[in-house]
């Protein structure tokens, strides 16, 4: 999510520049909440001056949770069988349903939310992280997000009230818990069940095929030795993921077309693509080693492309 300074928002209700326009925006404050797994990754190497103040779910490394799931306390209704929530987007959130804006500041609200999406230790939760400009956290959340007159009265104090869940699902894990709370419901022997079993069984089917499909590219392209360590290595803080973006695009693309859809648990190798730019793979290199790697796509709506490319 994006926010701008309403009084100072040129053209309100509108976010983005036109293409080869005028930047607009250019001096006006901007403060981005980005919920995601690994969403420290897109802001890492963002220089400061630019009057951008980021906050993220995840540092560059982690999975987000998801929250107020199936079988946790607090639990959705009955009839939702899926997480309504993230801990980060649920904990700024609530934290801005229950404070007084025009007294709390961005970096008060990030700390409080910090503290809640740790979730008291590292098993069930993420580090929230800030990037860019930190002193931009000195001003008052209502010139961003407004307030509520019913908490002008409040005072602030610098302690969670709000109680976190009692654990929390891996982002990655969040479809396979909606499918099996489907199972789980599904009357013994009805084409329900057989259906929510079918569903489970090939949502599994996909992440094999994924894993084992860039653990083979990355063999080829660097060898047996090296091919995991380029898939898995990570760049020091405070670089840029990738260093041609353009190039992230296109190899995710050869890949997608060779061997199906990264689906949003796929999504989690986006780093490995970044390493395969930033050690100079070409087009070319991709799709000869993703058609090594899948000879056939997987005839499942998980390898499907006709929702588009992943990037």
């Amino acid at each position: 999510m994006t926010l701008l300074p309403m009084k100072r928002t040129p053209r309100p209700g509108v976010i983005i520049n036109s293409p080869h326009g005028d930047d607009v925006y250019k001096g006006v404050p901007k403060v981005f909440y980005l919920e995601a797994c690994e969403s420290g990754s897109i802001f890492e190497g963002l220089p400061e001056g630019l009057n951008i103040y980021a906050t993220t779910a995840a540092n560059a490394e982690e999975s987000s949770w998801g929250t107020y799931c199936p079988g946790e306390y607090p639990s959705p209704p009955p009839e939702y069988e899926t997480c309504l929530g993230d801990l980060y987007s649920v904990a700024w959130m609530e934290d801005s349903d229950i404070h007084n804006l025009r007294t709390e500041t961005l970096h008060q609200q990030y700390e409080l939310v910090k503290e809640r999406t740790m979730n008291g230790n590292s098993i069930y939760g993420s580090h929230v992280m800030q990037y860019g400009d930190i002193g931009l956290s000195k001003d008052h959340l209502f010139l961003y997000l407004g307030t509520n007159p019913a908490n002008d009265n409040f005072t602030f104090v610098d302690k969670n009230s709000l109680v976190p869940p009692t654990k929390a699902v891996n982002q990655r894990d969040a479809d396979l818990i909606h499918f099996w709370d489907k199972f789980r419901k599904a009357p013994e022997g009805s084409p329900r069940k057989a259906a929510a079993e079918k569903q489970v069984l090939e949502a599994m089917s996909h992440r094999m095929h994924i894993d084992d499909s860039m653990k083979l590219v990355g063999k080829l392209l660097f060898g047996i030795e090296k091919g995991q360590e380029v898939l898995s290595s990570v760049r020091p803080a405070g670089l840029p993921l990738v260093d041609d973006w353009d190039c992230l695009k296109t190899l995710v693309r050869t890949f997608e077309t060779h061997c199906g859809s990264l689906s949003q648990y796929g999504m989690k190798h986006m780093r490995s693509f970044a390493n395969f730019c930033n050690a100079g793979i070409q087009k070319e290199q991709m799709a000869e080693a993703s058609a090594q790697a899948c000879v056939s796509i997987p005839a499942s709506s998980w390898s499907s492309l006709h929702r588009g490319f992943s990037a």
